[in-house]
C-alpha cells in the first residue's frame, strides 16, 4: 500500500471514530427521554385501567421530563390539574431502566421502571410497586422534537 493510501485509511478511521463518539448521545436514553409525555394506557396486573383513582399512573397524567434530571408530573384531579411538588429522574443506559421519584398529592412515588420501548413518539415502561402490583404505562410524546 502506498503512503497516500495509508494516510487516507488513517484519516477515514479517525473521522469515523469522531462521528461515532459524537453520535452516541443521539441514541442515549438521557437524550431521547427529554420531552413531555402523556400516559395513554395504564395496565395494573395485566388489566387496563382508566380510573383517576391511581393518580400518579392514570391515563391523562403528564410527565414533563427535562434535561437536568428534573421533571414535573401533572394530572387532572376533579376539574383542576395538579402538579407534583418534587420530582426527578435518572436513567441507566446499560440496564435500560429509568428511576422516577416524585411527590404527588402528598404521596411519594419512587420506582425504577424497565424501558420496553422508547421511540421519538412512544415510551412503554413496566415496574412493580411496593405492594407487589405490576404496572405497565404506555405514553405518547406531546413534543415534536
Amino acid at each position: 500500500m502506498n503512503k497516500l493510501a495509508k494516510i487516507c485509511v488513517a484519516l477515514l478511521c479517525g473521522i469515523t471514530a469522531v462521528l461515532c463518539t459524537s453520535c452516541e448521545n443521539l441514541f442515549s436514553i438521557d437524550y431521547r427521554i427529554v420531552k413531555s409525555w402523556q400516559v395513554s394506557h395504564t395496565y395494573l396486573n395485566g388489566e387496563e385501567i382508566d380510573s383517576t383513582e391511581y393518580i400518579g399512573y392514570a391515563p391523562k397524567t403528564f410527565y414533563y421530563i427535562y434535561a437536568d434530571h428534573v421533571m414535573s408530573v401533572m394530572a387532572r384531579y376533579g376539574n383542576d390539574y395538579r402538579e407534583s411538588s418534587f420530582a426527578f429522574w435518572v436513567a441507566d443506559q446499560k440496564k435500560k431502566t429509568i428511576n422516577f421519584q416524585y411527590t404527588f398529592f402528598g404521596k411519594e412515588y419512587d420506582f425504577t421502571a424497565k424501558i420496553l420501548k422508547l421511540t421519538k413518539s412512544e415510551l412503554l415502561i413496566e415496574f412493580d410497586d411496593e405492594k407487589g402490583n405490576h404496572w405497565k404505562l404506555q405514553m405518547f410524546s406531546r413534543s415534536n422534537y
